[in-house]
């Protein structure tokens, strides 16, 4: 068993970026409430409407901070700033441990059964690998530079959306026959789910290489999903690992997350014993527009387990 790190109090950071589903995220920050934590949340700069004292006003054991600085797109390089963000907010304090949950995630375990899970794992970090080699068209994300990548999915209307992706196409034909490439094979690249719990070792580190981040990674395509594994791999973090198979089991970082089904799929009142029967700690994604049962279920019956 790996030693945590001595500077570090025995308290855990949640860092969770939203930017809907604000029923949803309220539950969660209420199931997360305890005096072992604190709460970092950032919520999309584009998201005007929202009185965030709402999400602050449940919190009564936890210190809660909520930011709104940086306009979040898909598959943009503002994904890795959000992440960098919030580390960089909650690393302040030298958590034990820092967990990066979206805004539709619920917990599937009391606050007591999480961390003894991580106190008996102490030291080891918890991300999730798709395979042991990352594929030639994911290389493909960060060996060009995608300009417009934010606005392929920024619009309501889908003409507008195929507009910019078509000129997205363009731009890295154009790059292919003039033989730009950004990655230069000196390092392994890496790839997986970008939902993750590290130390406060491996989070100061990843904060130490910000330039270097920044340099191979912006301008890419989802590299929220490649940089911090690829940063794992390279470095002497890689021996830490919870799990070392590569092989896409979300067990890794401990979440619950089911691709096979949706995109990935919002869990509805049918999988609730499936969901609080497995061993996982978190599930992603819950949507109270789809299904708000689900929901209050697992907030009753997980809030009922935090009470004792």
């Amino acid at each position: 068993m790996l030693k945590s790190n001595k500077s570090a109090n025995k308290k855990h950071a949640y860092l969770i970026i939203a930017h809907n589903n604000f029923y949803t995220l309220k539950k969660l920050i209420e199931l997360l409430d305890d005096d072992r934590n604190d709460i970092y949340i950032h919520i999309d700069s584009k998201v005007k409407s929202y009185d965030f004292s709402l999400l602050k006003s449940v919190v009564k054991k936890s210190n809660i901070e909520i930011y709104s600085n940086i306009a979040v797109y898909w598959g943009d390089y503002s994904q890795v700033e959000v992440e960098l963000f919030l580390l960089k907010k909650a690393t302040l304090k030298s958590y034990c441990y820092y967990h990066l949950l979206s805004g539709v995630d619920l917990p599937l375990k009391s606050q007591t059964e999480i961390h003894n899970f991580f106190y008996k794992n102490r030291g080891k970090e918890f991300v999730h690998f798709t395979s042991s080699e990352i594929s030639k068209d994911k290389i493909n994300w960060i060996s060009h530079y995608h300009f417009l990548q934010k606005f392929v999915r920024c619009s309501k209307f889908n003409a507008i959306n195929k507009l910019f992706a078509i000129f997205e196409k363009i731009l890295l034909t154009g790059q292919k026959i003039l033989g730009i490439k950004r990655y230069d094979h000196t390092y392994q690249l890496q790839k997986g789910a970008n939902w993750f719990s590290i130390t406060d070792d491996f989070a100061k580190y990843v904060l130490s290489q910000e330039k270097w981040i920044e340099k191979h990674f912006k301008f890419s395509k989802s590299a929220d999903e490649i940089f911090m594994q690829t940063i794992l791999i390279n470095s002497k973090f890689r021996s830490h690992l919870y799990l070392d198979s590569f092989n896409d089991d979300y067990h890794a970082c401990m979440r619950y997350i089911d691709w096979n089904r949706g995109n990935p799929y919002t869990f509805h009142m049918k999988d609730f014993n499936e969901l609080l029967c497995s061993d996982f700690l978190w599930a992603r994604k819950f949507d109270e527009n789809i299904d708000k049962k689900i929901i209050d279920e697992i907030y009753n019956t997980i809030k009922k387990e935090n009470e004792k």
